[in-house]
């Protein structure tokens, strides 16, 4: 791989990468077609789901058709007119109102908040590690993804070297690139102290309970072990810090 193709393989996010290698399988698999692939079938795999795929999945579907052609140097059959034309008939005759989800409500946080403090102060009380720091983990994925709004993979990516935390007021966030940040040049986000819900003690209660200084914010928890300690402590604890 030269240093160009490097730079390339960086600018796609491996989600994006996972998604266009499945739509290619799809294509060649499932439905049978053949790569490199001419207009007429792109034309009807698109027909062939048109009635159990949504036009975005569909337009997915096509992008990366798109880029396995372009990648290996032949024309894309995506943009002619026949497959636009199929495209466009399918929105025609098949419109579908995109399913959206709906936001977390302040009444349904508190309730989730509420579960898990009773599953810590249990796993407190019967000194079970594993339960502690997954639930301490989940308070703060919460907390913190509730407030800040952030999207799974942006919760992923947090790393303690890019937070700062002022005890009582608040904590700063730093993310290095995000879905919306498209000249990857990073953004930085705040996050109050509150006195209920509070996405700072969450945090702090989590990287405490799981000894963490350095390194990705949401580690890994079923490559933990916890054994029993000699030294007073019920639990002496092993971590493995690999990003979720």
């Amino acid at each position: 791989m030269t240093s160009v193709d490097r730079y390339i393989e960086a600018a796609t996010r491996e989600n994006t990468r996972r998604s266009y290698r499945s739509a290619i399988e799809h294509f060649e698999v499932s439905w049978g077609g053949f790569l490199p692939a001419t207009a007429d079938s792109v034309a009807r795999y698109l027909a062939d789901h048109a009635e159990t795929h949504t036009l975005n999945t569909l337009r997915q579907r096509l992008a990366a058709l798109a880029k396995w052609h372009t990648e290996q140097g032949f024309p894309d059959p995506t943009k002619t007119p026949v497959v636009k034309k199929v495209l466009k008939g399918i929105g025609e005759l098949h419109p579908v109102k995109e399913k959206q989800a709906r936001p977390l409500q302040i009444e349904q946080l508190e309730m989730l908040i509420t579960w898990i403090d009773q599953q810590l102060q249990a796993a407190l009380q019967a000194n079970d590690r594993t339960c502690l720091l997954t639930q301490s983990r989940n308070k703060a994925l919460v907390l913190i993804g509730f407030w800040r709004g952030f999207r799974s993979d942006e919760l992923s990516r947090l790393a303690i070297e890019h937070i700062e935390v002022t005890p009582g007021e608040g904590m700063n966030i730093f993310l290095p690139r995000s879905k919306t940040d498209r000249l990857n040049q990073g953004q930085y986000f705040k996050a109050p102290a509150l006195s209920r819900l509070c996405p700072v003690t969450a945090y702090l209660d989590w990287i405490g309970n799981a000894r963490l200084t350095e390194g990705p914010v949401f580690s890994r928890i079923d490559q933990w072990v916890s054994i029993p300690s000699q030294s007073g402590h019920p639990f002496q604890s092993y971590p493995a810090t690999p990003p979720i």
